[in-house]
């Protein structure tokens, strides 16, 4: 396959912050009377939109005041853990990203979460020096999220590609799933949570300088 356009999934994948997130929730779910396993939190969060994220948990219809309201409370716990440790990118991210702009490579960022998030990572990540603000794809509420393929449909629309062209990075089980549903020529796993991914045959990776591609 001749690669001509990259999607990264944005948390897990190009910032490890698995273990933020779920100590986040886990202070947002107590607050509510909630106790998830590591298992179910693999199941029920890690992946999704905040809207699909709260109303499994809830096992409720909640409307948007409702999920406006706890997605803020529970980001904010978020924001406050993610700058008292650090925020960096993953291993090998940007001698990698200067490699697929040096071969002339389109690529953006899709990820499941939402403004509130975006807007934190632009501040405090720097992201506008390594990605085109305008072409990033974030939970907007105008599509479905994973493991729907919407998110990379989009994508792809917006780096004009063909699936079969993309080279998609994904970390979650809703992740790769819609990745595989969006028709993605080839998907690579990020490892960045010591999970076990042996049901999927897709290369798994600790470091993207581990990533050879195809021209």
């Amino acid at each position: 396959m001749q690669t001509k356009g990259i999607i990264f999934d944005f948390n897990g994948t190009l910032f490890w912050d698995t273990p933020y997130h779920d100590i986040a929730w886990d202070r947002f779910l107590e607050n509510h009377q909630i106790s998830l396993t590591k298992e179910q939190k693999a199941k029920k969060i890690h992946g999704k939109t905040n809207a699909d994220i709260l109303k499994g948990l809830f096992e409720k219809d909640l409307d948007n005041a409702a999920i406006l309201g706890m997605t803020m409370e529970k980001e904010q716990i978020y924001h406050k853990i993610c700058l008292e440790n650090k925020m960096e990118y993953a291993p090998g991210v940007i001698e990698f990203i200067k490699y697929i702009k040096n071969n002339n490579i389109k690529y953006t960022i899709a990820t499941s979460s939402g403004w509130e998030n975006v807007d934190f990572y632009i501040k405090h990540m720097d992201l506008g020096k390594w990605f085109n603000l305008d072409n990033l794809v974030y939970n907007d509420g105008s599509f479905k999220g994973k493991p729907n393929p919407d998110i990379f449909i989009k994508a792809f629309d917006i780096l004009n590609i063909k699936p079969e062209h993309a080279l998609i990075f994904e970390d979650s089980v809703a992740g790769i799933q819609s990745a595989e549903n969006s028709g993605a020529g080839k998907i690579i796993i990020v490892n960045s949570n010591d999970e076990k991914y042996d049901r999927w045959p897709y290369q798994v990776i600790t470091d993207f300088g581990e990533v050879f591609l195809d021209k």
